[in-house]
């Protein structure tokens, strides 16, 4: 088995290098690359969502995700300090019709399509703790 664990600035260019880091220890450890695309995708997802729309008691501080690896399973967690949202309970948004200006709202469907497991969990002291597998065919 193999780990991955980096801390996220919770901006786009923080995203951005994690995912590279992230993409690189896929390569070198032999996740499957379909695999390690939707790895990124709900990384980026998640991430994205914590720059977007994510409520913090003071400055966003950086999330940490961590990934563990071994043939057959793709696990990760993600855990950050703003304010508890359960992503994985969220409700589902309708796709928007092609004669809507709405952007936006499909991301945590994509990722539940992504994962064929998605937890969240509100840590004792404070943030949130989501732990998902990635699907791996």
């Amino acid at each position: 088995m193999t780990f991955f664990r980096i801390e996220i600035p919770i901006d786009l260019e923080g995203l951005a290098v994690a995912q590279d880091a992230l993409e690189e220890w896929a390569t070198a450890s032999g996740v499957p690359p379909p695999a390690a695309l939707r790895l990124r995708l709900v990384v980026e997802e998640l991430v994205a969502n914590l720059v977007e729309h994510a409520a913090w008691p003071g400055d966003p501080v950086p999330a940490w995700l961590e990934v563990a690896w071994r043939p057959g399973s793709l696990a990760a967690v993600l855990e950050d300090q703003s304010a508890p949202f359960d992503s994985a309970g969220a409700r589902e948004v309708a796709a928007p019709r092609l004669d809507q200006d709405r952007v936006g709202g499909l991301g945590l469907g994509l990722v539940r399509k992504m994962t064929s497991a998605l937890r969240h969990s509100a840590p004792e002291g404070g943030g949130n703790r989501v732990e998902f597998s990635v699907r791996l065919g």
